[in-house]
């Protein structure tokens, strides 16, 4: 059989996973303090904060929030401040980045903590007395702190530029526990705004969301209040800004014989008019806001509805007949509202993060979710949008068994702009869910980068985004798009690539009934054109794959197999990469994998907002190990040969010590928390790797996944994806059969006709 057979992907290889035990790395760090000039330091900030409290300007009310600052490189969870509040009433309640000294290229780690009048007596009492100057972790701790103090005003306002004077913000306070009402109130008495004024959103536990009307000279007694955490500016203009070309025809009809699908879409947007002829067979629409909907808003519904369910309608006429889209679209009307005076119900944006929540929640029927709006406004590092949050949070909560939603969102068309303000816009930051950037197609057929595409990088646990770039066209070239009533239309924008990729995951759904959204995301993203550059923060990890069933198969010697499962923070366990007799093989082997995970955010803590991920490591050869003894050099020994296995029984009697792990590619070699996350992107929720090498210098070749959580975080289950593509060119007959013969519980996937989803309407 020639290399060019095509056969289905294979799946079930979750059930060759296997418990492996870890070894720990890393050795003691040296820390940037003495441990009792720490202490004194430590003390006589508790005592500045203590002064604050009658002497200063700063507002506050019963429990206070203050800081405590860690040095740079100490941002792993061992060194999370636990020590200083035990014993105590005190409470961590999150935390961020901050800049060092007010260098913007210096940042260190800092933690809010809630306290009362008599903890932080308690605590300066500790500092100052002898009492656990036994404790190893206390005393590490406070070796590493630089500061304990309170947050400054600068630091809570964020994204303002010089020109703004008044508009929409988003305060965000502080969760004070039972005093949380007290609170919101003292934000209300501080600034003089009534709460009528105002939408008020909390969360258990966690921070307050205080959407309002403030001008420059409120933001100014705002910042005085000690449980405020930030403020920002916020757009409550949902309409996307069109890069419109002047192309407008007759859309092209409809087939004889109508098929509606069940896979499901949900598209939030400006809804679609009744009598639009390419979307009313497969759209039902529902307005979800009062008000009458604009000629704008249904333009835009229509674009993007049917951007999900045809794709490009570039080189259709109205001579032409369209396909029937495996796909049918829900479209939820959430602007714009009608406006009623009432500030709880306009304050749209809120309003609108309210539909989605209850849509979603409600309709467990649509597990896959367009978004092509949002607040304008690049994101910012040290605050999260509770748009992003909602998303999150919806796509990880989900009842034990059910698929969890993924939601396809557009980065936004400020990529014009100038660095920081072209950056990609909330909530496309979202960890769970896939940032779909633009592309175009320039004379000579070649993709690149729309310049109005909003770039990365995304926020900590999701640094690579955009995800994938889809085309979105440019005015030259545009995305042809449905139109209200009988026509297509020439039009541009983030808004029309962000459906098309969710469109492309509800065909993959539509193939095989093992495709989940998910998985989807996993195989897009691992099939992603790339150029041989990794990612970068215009193009993320690539161009979306054009023909998306051509994922779901093989060749002989290119096989694809994926692994889905749940692991335990803390746990290890080790993927068979399925390569039989790959080591008598000619030539070179090409192994890539891609892990995507669905993770619980940290609304409290924007520099630990994915509390969970996977740590993954590749070892190409089962029988070559590390054999170490202190003082003398390390012997790395194949025990497939018979001379190395006499070697390793005498150095075993020499006192050395067999590694617990075969030697890993690469060699690991910085274990600091900053280069696991700027190197290996430690803590975020895609993974995407690749290593090439001799086939003789692969046995039995596999992964291990190491999954970590962070405190309170640590029992939680993590839910992972993994696509395993491995490539031998040379490999003698078929790789394929040889894995399917050797490993009896792997099976190809079911690909399925689209009819079998499809239900005839006319």
């Amino acid at each position: 059989m020639g290399n060019s057979a095509k056969h289905p992907i294979i799946g079930n290889g979750q059930y060759y996973i296997e418990p492996i035990i870890k070894k720990n790395f890393g050795g003691e760090p040296v820390f940037p303090h003495e441990y009792l000039e720490a202490k004194a330091r430590l003390s006589a900030d508790i005592e500045k904060i203590q002064d604050s409290f009658s002497g200063s300007e700063e507002i506050f009310v019963d429990k206070k929030i203050v800081c405590v600052r860690l040095e740079p490189k100490f941002e792993a969870k061992s060194y999370t401040p636990n020590s200083l509040i035990a014993d105590s009433h005190m409470k961590l309640v999150g935390g961020r980045k901050y800049n060092i000294d007010y260098e913007e290229s210096t940042k260190g780690k800092l933690y809010f903590v809630r306290v009362s009048n008599s903890d932080l007596e308690n605590l300066k009492n500790k500092l100052l007395s002898d009492k656990k100057d036994h404790v190893k972790k206390w005393q590490n701790q406070i070796r590493t702190i630089k500061s304990i103090d309170l947050l400054r005003p600068d630091e809570k306002v964020l994204g303002f530029d010089d020109s703004w004077e008044a508009g929409i913000v988003e305060v965000v306070i502080h969760p004070l526990g039972t005093d949380k009402n007290d609170a919101i109130a003292g934000f209300f008495n501080v600034t003089g705004i009534q709460k009528e004024d105002a939408a008020i959103r909390s969360y258990d536990d966690g921070l307050t969301f205080v959407c309002t009307y403030m001008d420059k000279g409120l933001i100014d007694k705002a910042k005085k209040y000690n449980p405020l955490r930030s403020l920002k500016p916020i757009s409550d203009d949902w309409d996307d800004p069109f890069r419109m070309s002047a192309m407008v025809a007759p859309a092209p009809r409809l087939p004889q014989k109508l098929f509606k699908s069940n896979i499901k879409i949900g598209i939030f947007d400006g809804g679609v008019q009744t009598g639009t002829d390419l979307l009313e067979p497969f759209v039902t629409n529902y307005d979800m806001v009062e008000g009458e909907p604009t000629v704008k808003g249904l333009d835009h519904g229509a674009g993007v509805c049917g951007a999900a369910l045809y794709g490009n309608l570039a080189g259709k006429s109205e001579m032409d007949e369209v396909e029937n889209p495996v796909v049918a679209v829900e479209s939820f009307r959430v602007f714009p509202a009608k406006r009623t005076g009432n500030v709880e119900v306009d304050m749209q944006m809120y309003t609108t993060i309210d539909i989605i929540e209850d849509v979603v929640r409600e309709r467990n029927d649509i597990k896959l979710f367009g978004l092509s709006f949002g607040p304008k406004g690049a994101i910012l590092d040290d605050e999260i949008n509770r748009f992003t949050y909602v998303c999150d949070k919806l796509t990880y909560d989900v009842e034990e068994g059910e698929i969890n939603p993924l939601f396809c969102v557009a980065v936004g068309n400020d990529g014009n702009l100038e660095n920081p303000f072209n950056r990609i816009q909330s909530p496309s930051d979202m960890v769970n869910g896939m940032a779909i950037g633009a592309y175009s197609i320039n004379s000579l057929n070649d993709k690149y980068h729309a310049p109005y595409s909003c770039i990365g990088p995304g926020r900590e646990g999701a640094k690579i985004k955009p995800d994938l770039l889809e085309f979105g066209g440019t005015k030259d070239r545009p995305f042809i798009a449905a139109k209200s009533g009988k026509q297509i239309e020439g039009v541009c924008g983030t808004s029309y690539s962000a459906p098309v990729v969710v469109g492309k995951i509800g065909r993959l759904m539509a193939a095989s009934d093992q495709i989940v959204p998910h998985l989807g995301r996993a195989l897009l993203i691992h099939h992603a054109e790339s150029d041989g550059v990794e990612s970068n923060p215009e193009n993320g990890f690539g161009f979306c794959p054009e023909n998306v069933e051509e994922l779901l198969n093989c060749s002989d010697n290119r096989v694809t197999i994926f692994y889905e499962g749940e692991i335990t923070s803390s746990a290890s366990v080790r993927l068979p990469v399925f390569m039989p007799e790959i080591n008598v093989a000619r030539g070179n082997a090409h192994i890539k994998w891609t892990i995507c995970t669905v993770v619980n955010p940290n609304l409290n803590d924007t520099d630990a907002y994915t509390n969970n991920c996977i740590e993954d490591t590749f070892y190409p050869n089962e029988m070559k190990f590390a054999f170490r003894k202190s003082g003398k050099a390390t012997k790395n020994l194949n025990l497939l040969n018979s001379e190395d296995v006499k070697t390793a029984g005498i150095l075993i009697s020499q006192g050395y010590t067999k590694s617990d792990l075969p030697l890993s590619k690469p060699a690991k070699k910085n274990y600091r928390e900053e280069d696991l996350r700027n190197s290996d992107f430690k803590w975020d929720t895609i993974i995407r790797k690749d290593v090439s090498m001799r086939c003789s210098s692969l046995v039995n070749p596999f992964l291990s996944l190491h999954a970590i959580g962070r405190d309170e975080y640590e029992n939680e289950r993590i839910k992972y994806f993994v696509v395993i593509t491995v490539d031998v060119p040379k490999f003698k007959g078929s790789l394929y059969d040889n894995i399917l013969n050797t490993y009896p519980n792997l099976t190809p996937i079911s690909i399925q006709n689209v009819n079998r989803v499809m239900t005839q309407i006319k």
